[in-house]
């Protein structure tokens, strides 16, 4: 049984890529067969023009890896555990203080360094793993869900961080938060039953949706205007949230025929945005069809 198959990509150095995919779809065996965790049966990795079947160990060099729910060993200290992970990247015994101290800094993991890793939040847990895999400084982040598990300031928190990481380095990011991909990558990968589905850029995707989101305010009643607007040709959701219209569907004349049958409707229409689909939408869109 094949777990990926005609699976291509590249990643330009400096971007950060999006892999997208349901559960099962094939995205962290395509992470492990990328870091060498796998050994793929047929096809070849390239990082920065080494052959990764050819040169493991070089290639892994330019490589830092997190992998999804990454166990840290929670009886060492922060900066014992990564003094450890620099010494199994071979790192000469001179230059071990300094790079732990980089990947600290870089991790948000100053002010933690000496506590036990079995003392710390979820959160810095987290930044320990993402720490191991900076602590080489790899000029690839192979980024497997970094968010899993956060509370909603924890996850803002990372996001920075990758964006701050992701201004010098090659991302490759994995992750169920698609607001957090649209926000973080330009382009994204989609992957179903272990094959490309698309490649493309976020904004091209959304785009292809076809999807206008409107918010009305009103001065009259919402929910009459809801009714009206809920029977008209392309619009596939009318709902009142808050006090405001929102109205989901597709047409580019959408706005005008909506706007013009609230105010024939004799319901007074104060302002109307809008915007399109959501990357959401254009990656359910995807995995459905």
């Amino acid at each position: 049984m094949q777990a990926i198959s005609d699976i291509t990509f590249d990643i330009a150095a400096g971007e950060v890529l999006g892999l997208l995919g349901p559960n099962g779809a094939g995205k962290t065996t395509t992470m492990r067969v990328m870091t060498g965790y796998l050994r793929a049966s047929a096809g070849r990795v390239i990082v920065g023009g080494i052959d990764l079947t050819r040169h493991p160990v070089a290639a892994r060099e330019l490589m830092g890896y997190m992998p999804e729910s990454s166990a840290v060993p929670t009886e060492m200290s922060v900066v014992g555990f990564l003094g450890y992970c620099a010494r199994l990247r071979r790192m000469a015994r001179g230059k071990r203080k300094a790079a732990v101290g980089k990947a600290l800094g870089q991790a948000g993991l100053g002010k933690v360094a000496n506590q036990r890793i079995g003392t710390l939040s979820r959160g810095y847990r987290q930044r320990v793993a993402l720490a191991q895999a900076l602590v080489h400084d790899p000029s690839v982040l192979i980024l497997d869900e970094p968010t899993l598990g956060l509370d909603p300031r924890q996850v803002a928190e990372t996001r920075e961080l990758i964006a701050k990481l992701g201004r010098s380095r090659t991302v490759l990011l994995s992750s169920h938060l698609l607001s957090e991909v649209a926000n973080l990558c330009r382009r994204v990968v989609v992957l179903d039953k272990g094959r490309v589905l698309a490649i493309s850029e976020v904004a091209e995707l959304i785009a292809a949706t076809g999807t206008v989101r409107l918010e009305l305010r009103l001065s009259g009643d919402p929910q009459a205007a809801a009714r009206v607007v809920a029977v008209l040709p392309g619009v596939s959701e009318a709902e009142v949230r808050g006090g405001l219209v929102v109205v989901k569907g597709e047409g580019a004349d959408l706005s005008q025929r909506v706007s013009r049958a609230v105010i024939e409707a004799g319901i007074g229409l104060l302002e109307l945005r809008a915007s399109t689909g959501t990357l959401e939408e254009a990656y359910l869109k995807l995995v459905r069809e």
